[in-house]
């Protein structure tokens, strides 16, 4: 918008940052002054307060990449996919999160008899 439909530019500005914070946190943008950083199992468990073979377990969810193609070869995990992956699994408070459902039967099911079954021992 420009100044003369209500905007004054300084305050389109601050909405504007506001907005870009907001997806920075959600991860839905890289942080613009963020430069991509490659980290090492160990930077990895430390960061995430986990053993290192852990962090190995976990390297698909991670978001870890293979440095190159032989079966011994080194893995790097990009800092901004840990931290997305870290972000997704962020506990949320209770007023955010969907309720649980509660699986009810139907009346119809509740009324049902069993049918009579009575032994005689003779067979049929």
């Amino acid at each position: 918008m420009t100044a003369s439909a209500g905007w004054e530019l300084p305050a389109a500005r601050a909405v504007a940052e506001a907005v870009v914070d907001v997806l920075e946190e959600r991860g839905l943008v890289a942080a613009a002054s963020s430069s991509s950083r490659v980290l090492d199992a160990a930077e990895v468990a430390q960061l995430l307060g986990r053993e290192r073979q852990w962090v190995y377990d976990h390297a698909g969810e991670l978001g870890a990449f293979r440095y190159g193609d032989g079966p011994k070869a080194r893995i790097g995990f990009d800092l901004d996919s840990v931290e997305r992956w870290k972000r997704g699994r962020q506990i949320r408070p209770a007023s955010t999160a969907p309720a649980a459902r509660r699986r009810q039967r139907s009346a119809t099911t509740q009324r049902t008899a069993l049918i009579p079954y009575e032994s005689s021992g003779a067979g049929p």
